[in-house]
């Protein structure tokens, strides 16, 4: 069977982008920390001349994709202002403090600018969430099974599964049978 779809057809699961893969789903908090301190380690390691710092924008990039713009901005101002201190504590450079401040505020800048820039990307994947595939729906009832065998609510399972809220209501035919003396 080949990948190739019809005009017409969506295409499958299968068939898929490879860059949109890895970041398909959202990357753990502990994943992102320890990406960071990494990072940092290889900073600490490499001494003040090399920039590792730098990499920092791969930290920042998936915490903003995964996770939103506030923890995107969240490790976009810890890093560099982590990475200060190691300059006169650790390495002891002699260089000036408003040099530096400078240099720090440059890289916020810079990152903050990345998290602008991924986060607008990244919203109408964040707004959008869709079930996919066959669900098993009772005919009666409307409860769904869910992966475990268990019967849910409509709403509990969509709720569950995407960032869809509900509020209740009824359609003007309901109300006429349900409420016919109330609704016209």
């Amino acid at each position: 069977m080949s990948n190739q779809t019809e005009p017409g057809v969506t295409p499958t699961r299968n068939s898929q982008a490879l860059w949109s893969l890895p970041l398909a789903g959202r990357t753990h908090p502990l994943v992102l920390a320890g990406l960071s301190l990494v990072i940092l380690a290889l900073d600490f390691l490499t001494g003040p001349h090399i920039h590792i710092a730098i990499l920092f924008v791969f930290p920042v990039a998936l915490a903003t994709w995964s996770h939103g713009r506030r923890w995107g901005s969240a490790i976009a101002v810890a890093l560099p202002l982590v990475r200060l201190p190691l300059l006169y504590l650790v390495w002891k450079v002699p260089v000036s403090w408003p040099l530096e401040a400078v240099d720090t505020a440059i890289d916020l800048i810079v990152l903050l600018v990345l998290v602008q820039v991924i986060g607008y990307v990244a919203r109408p994947r964040q707004e959008i969430q869709v079930l996919q595939g066959m669900l098993p729906i009772c005919a009666f009832c409307k409860r769904i099974r869910d992966e475990s065998g268990g019967w849910l609510q409509l709403e509990r399972y969509i709720g569950e599964r995407s960032e869809a809220s509900f509020s209740h209501t009824f359609c003007p035919d309901c109300g006429r049978t349900h409420y016919g003396q109330y609704v016209d």
